[in-house]
């Protein structure tokens, strides 16, 4: 009789149905905060690659005033400096800047400008096709939305990509279909179409070459 008594005080007994409630709902609520905190640090870096990419492209640009231009070894303080404004994003190890300067000009005498690559450096161990071609493959440069160039006009075009990597998890991006990986570019104008090429340092080789993870 007393058994009865305990288990129909048992059955009745709607204490504990609050806890079990809150247990089975916070992976699900967890879920959705970790997804949000995801989500958010993902357009944060999408963002900050865009704004890297057009301070690169002005700075190189301002750098061509006056008749030297920027140096190997500013372009080497360039990249240093872009790799700590990318923090907390690690750009030098998962990302790659391509920095390409490119000239109208009319080599073969028919009047018609062609886009010529003058030079590019490269820094990041994310190894990428620029945008633009890669000048130890071609030399002429493709620019984005089949922009043409006047004759003697000079211009720097920035890519800047970054290979995200992810807090918690990139199962939002897989089931999204969003990149995990990402480019952003910029142009400018040169001040002074005087810069040609950067001044050479021999404690700073160029970083030209396209295939290779460091550039060298």
């Amino acid at each position: 009789m007393r058994m009865r008594r305990l288990l129909k005080g048992l059955a009745s007994d709607r204490s504990g149905v609050a806890l079990i409630e809150f247990g089975l709902a916070l992976p699900l609520f967890l879920g959705f905060v970790l997804a949000g905190i995801e989500m958010a640090n993902y357009v944060m870096a999408n963002n900050r690659t865009q704004r890297l990419a057009t301070m690169a492209a002005d700075l190189v640009a301002q750098s061509g005033a006056g008749a030297i231009g920027a140096s190997e070894a500013q372009i080497y303080d360039l990249f240093s400096a872009l790799d700590l404004t990318a923090q907390p994003f690690d750009l030098r190890n998962d990302g790659r800047i391509v920095i390409t300067a490119v000239k109208g000009t009319d080599q073969n005498a028919d009047n018609k400008v062609e886009s010529r690559i003058l030079w590019q450096r490269f820094d990041g161990q994310y190894v990428v096709t620029p945008e633009v071609g890669c000048n130890q493959t071609t030399s002429l440069a493709t620019l984005p939305d089949n922009r043409t160039m006047a004759l003697d006009e000079l211009l720097f075009h920035v890519q800047v990509t970054y290979r995200y990597q992810p807090i918690f998890s990139s199962v939002p991006f897989q089931m999204l279909s969003l990149p995990v990986d990402f480019s952003r570019h910029a142009m400018f104008r040169a001040r002074s179409t005087q810069f040609q090429t950067p001044t050479a340092d021999t404690r700073f080789p160029p970083k030209t070459k396209c295939a290779s993870v460091t550039g060298l």
